[in-house]
């Protein structure tokens, strides 16, 4: 009697320890035939990746949720494999005249996320080296990423997204000529000169050299790449009156 309640209490321990692991594990779990965690299943798709046989984002839930992380032209929250591939996905490769070739770095897992780490690099459309390291941070679930979040360094990607228009104005043009000089607000807070070689410099208060980066005029229109990434625009009124991010700036003379 004794042994037989003995059996019984190593059997309900045995079972309950079992059930213990398998919730810790809960990560581990089988998520395809082929008997692949989640980690092995991230692991497997990078490899496919990089050999060209297929897109990583094969891996991707329709109703995942993505975050691209950071301020570029791409950066935000995608409800959707479809919205994602659209709008972030495609205008990057657009950008790219070489498949983008990634490079692990290192891959971890815990109990509910899968930390990708890697750098890629490919050759842009307008010739130049494109590199760029990124950590994708991923929850899968039935063999599918369902959330997901990529950091990287936008800096290099909004280069990269205005590599194309940064071409363009790599050189001094004819309509630019009328234009070069010094612009100011009314309150003369602003100051924003249009150099000859198609950069400008703008001035804010007691910050000199607040913006930087290449501008090029087409008509009566001006737009403009500053180095951190970002783009804006503006229209000459007249040759002395340019509207530009909300303010009316008034050409000094020299």
């Amino acid at each position: 009697m004794i042994y037989t309640i003995r059996m019984v209490s190593f059997l309900v321990g045995l079972s309950a320890l079992l059930i213990n692991s398998s919730a810790i594990k809960a990560q581990d779990v089988i998520l395809e035939e082929g008997g692949l965690t989640s980690k092995e299943l991230v692991a497997l798709y990078f490899g496919r990746w990089k050999n060209g046989s297929a897109s990583f984002f094969d891996l991707l839930d329709e109703d995942a949720e993505w975050i691209v992380s950071g301020r570029s032209p791409v950066s935000g929250i995608y409800n959707g494999k479809a919205d994602f591939m659209e709008n972030a996905v495609k205008p990057i490769l657009a950008q790219l005249a070489t498949p983008l070739i990634p490079e692990l770095v290192s891959l971890t897992a815990d109990d509910q996320f899968v930390w990708l780490h890697f750098n890629a690099s490919a050759t842009a459309a307008n010739g130049q080296s494109y590199t760029n390291t990124y950590v994708w941070k991923m929850q899968l679930k039935n063999g599918k990423i369902i959330t997901g979040v990529a950091f990287l360094d936008t800096y290099e990607l909004a280069g990269l997204m205005n590599s194309i228009k940064e071409t363009t104005m790599d050189t001094t043009m004819e309509e630019s000529r009328k234009y070069i000089g010094m612009w100011v607000t009314e309150n003369g807070y602003i100051r924003h000169e249009l150099l000859p070689d198609n950069r400008y410099d703008e001035a804010r208060g007691s910050r000199k050299s607040a913006y930087q980066g290449k501008y090029k005029v087409t008509g009566n229109q001006i737009d403009y790449v500053d180095d951190t990434g970002f783009s804006a625009d503006g229209e000459f009124v007249d040759e002395r009156t340019l509207h530009h991010g909300g303010y009316v700036f008034h050409k000094v003379d020299d």
